[in-house]
C-alpha cells in the first residue's frame, strides 16, 4: 500500500536528509505475520527515516522527561477531583457492556488513573462462561469478572523482559549494541543482531516458529538459537516473539537466575505487585480468568496456564508470555513508570532509563514507532491517545494497558476475548472506544478551556 505522506516542514526534511545519509541500510516494515498466538497490529508498509542516537531526546520525547515529577502513588478519588468529566467515564460501562452483548469477550476489567487517583475500576461479565467443549456452563458453574480477577496478560510479559532488561544494562551487564551471540553460546557469532534489535523488533527473526510441536526442552530452545534471520538485522521491522524469548535467556544468563525469579524479585515484588505472577498456584484458579480449550495439546480448557502455545513450552516461563496480573497491579506498574521509574520507595529504573526506553528507537515518522521493547503510537489500541509519546502494548488474550505522560492518564482494559475461542474477532474497536470515553472525561471538561 501507499503511504500517504504528512506534510512536514523544510526543517524536518533537512533532517531526514542529513539522517539518511548517515545510516544505511533503510528500515522498512513487514507486515505482521498473525499466527496462532500472535496479535495482529495494523501495520503500513511505509519508507521511514531513522533517529540517531542522542544524547539529548528528541523534542517530543521531553513528555518522558521525568526527572522532578511527583513520585505518586495510586489513590482512590472521583473524577471531578482531578478535572475530569464524570458522565464520560460512566459511559465507559455501556461500551464495555456492549463487547459483552456482541460476543466479542465474556469478561473485563476497566481501570483508569489520572494524576496518580484511580478514578474507574469496574469488572464486567464472566471469568468463566464455558467448559471444554465450549458449551455454555450452567449459572451455577460460571464465574463473575471482579476487580480483582487475574488476566493471562500474554505479550504484556514483553514489557517486564524488557524492563529486566535495561535493568541489567542500568548495572553494565548488558549492552544495547551487542552481539546478541556473545552472551548466548548457542547463538552462532554469525548472527548479527543485537540486544538493542530484539529490543525494537528489528534483528531480522521472523515473527514466530511452532516451538511447542518440538517433542523436548531442549529442542525447543535449540529450534530458537538455531533460527536463522529472514531480513538483514536492522532493516525490517517484524514484531517478533523469538525476539523476546531471546532477550530473556540473556537476562537468566547475565542475571544468572531464572527470568520468572528475576522479574519477581527485582520488579513485582518491590512494587508491591503482589497478584502478578508466571505459573499461578492452583489455589488462584477461581480467581483466573479462563481462556481457550486447546485439545490439539490435549489441555482441555486454559484456565489458570498459559494461553501461549510455545510459553506452556517452555514450562510456562518465557520473555514474550506467560505472566498473569491484575488492573490493580499494572495500575501500579504503570504509575512507576510514569513516575519515572519510582513507586514510593522503590526504584525499579532510573528517569534517564525510562526516557531511552520510550523514545522512538527505529523511525522519525509519528504513527508508528517502536520504543525498547514498548510500542508506542499505536491507533489501533490507543485510540485518541495515541502520540509519539504514549506508550503502551497489548496482550492476544484480550488485555492493553496505555500510557499517556502529556495527560498524566493510565487506561488498562484486561479481557479474555479468547475464551471460549480466538476466533471471536478482533477486540480493538473496544480498546480505542474506552480510551475515548477517558479523553473526552479529560478534554471535554470546563478546565480544559480555562473555566471553572
Amino acid at each position: 500500500m501507499y503511504l500517504q505522506i504528512r506534510r512536514i516542514s523544510w526543517l524536518s526534511i533537512c533532517v531526514m536528509l542529513l539522517v539518511s545519509l548517515s545510516f544505511s541500510p533503510h528500515l522498512t516494515f513487514a507486515n505482521e505475520t498473525v499466527q496462532p498466538s500472535i496479535e495482529e497490529e495494523l501495520m503500513e508498509e511505509r519508507a521511514p527515516g531513522f533517529l540517531p542516537t542522542q544524547a539529548n531526546p528528541p523534542q517530543w520525547a521531553k513528555a518522558w522527561e521525568r526527572a522532578g515529577k511527583p513520585n505518586s502513588l495510586l489513590r482512590e478519588g472521583n473524577p471531578q477531583s482531578v478535572q475530569m468529566l464524570p458522565s464520560y467515564i460512566d459511559q465507559m460501562d455501556d461500551v464495555i457492556e456492549s463487547g459483552i452483548e456482541e460476543e466479542k469477550y465474556p469478561g473485563a476489567v476497566a481501570l483508569v488513573v489520572k494524576d496518580g487517583t484511580i478514578v474507574k475500576h469496574e469488572a464486567y461479565g464472566h471469568a468463566l462462561k464455558y467448559d471444554e467443549d465450549s458449551a455454555l456452563l450452567s449459572e451455577q458453574e460460571q464465574i463473575a469478572t471482579e476487580t480483582d480477577t487475574i488476566y493471562d496478560m500474554a505479550s504484556i510479559t514483553k514489557i517486564f523482559t524488557s524492563v529486566a532488561s535495561l535493568q541489567l544494562v542500568e548495572k553494565g551487564l548488558i549492552d544495547l549494541d551487542e552481539q546478541v551471540a556473545s552472551y548466548l553460546s548457542e547463538v552462532d557469532e554469525s548472527n548479527e543482531m543485537t540486544i538493542r534489535q530484539l529490543l525494537t523488533h528489528t534483528s531480522g527473526l521472523p515473527a514466530w516458529i511452532p516451538i511447542y510441536t518440538y517433542p523436548t526442552l531442549e529442542e525447543r530452545l535449540q529450534a530458537i538459537y538455531e533460527t536463522d534471520p529472514v531480513n538483514e538485522p536492522g532493516t525490517v521491522y517484524v514484531y517478533s516473539d523469538l525476539n523476546m524469548i531471546l532477550l530473556g535467556k540473556v537476562i537468566e544468563k547475565v542475571a544468572d537466575t531464572t527470568l520468572d525469579n528475576y522479574i519477581a524479585e527485582q520488579i513485582t515484588q518491590p512494587l508491591g505487585m503482589k497478584d502478578t505472577m508466571f505459573n499461578p498456584d492452583a489455589s488462584l484458579q477461581t480467581r483466573i480468568a479462563a481462556t481457550e480449550p486447546q485439545p490439539y495439546l490435549d489441555r482441555g480448557m486454559v484456565w489458570g496456564s498459559v494461553h501461549d502455545e510455545n510459553a506452556f513450552s517452555l514450562n510456562g516461563v518465557a520473555g514474550h508470555a506467560g505472566i498473569f496480573s491484575t488492573a490493580e497491579d499494572m495500575a501500579i506498574f504503570s504509575q512507576a513508570i510514569l513516575n519515572g521509574g519510582t513507586y514510593g520507595q522503590a526504584q525499579i529504573l532510573k528517569d534517564e532509563t525510562v526516557t531511552e526506553m520510550l523514545t522512538n528507537q527505529i523511525t522519525d515518522e509519528s504513527h508508528l514507532a517502536q520504543g525498547l521493547g514498548w510500542h508506542l503510537d499505536r491507533s489501533w489500541f490507543m485510540g485518541a491517545m495515541s502520540s509519539p509519546f504514549t506508550a503502551g502494548h497489548t496482550g492476544f488474550t484480550g488485555t492493553s494497558f496505555v500510557i499517556d505522560p502529556d495527560r498524566e492518564t493510565i487506561v488498562i482494559f484486561l479481557t479474555n476475548r479468547v475464551h471460549p475461542t480466538r476466533e471471536a474477532g478482533s477486540i480493538n474497536p473496544w480498546r480505542e472506544q474506552v480510551v475515548q470515553q477517558v479523553v473526552d472525561a479529560i478534554d471535554q471538561h470546563p478546565s480544559k478551556n480555562g473555566l471553572r
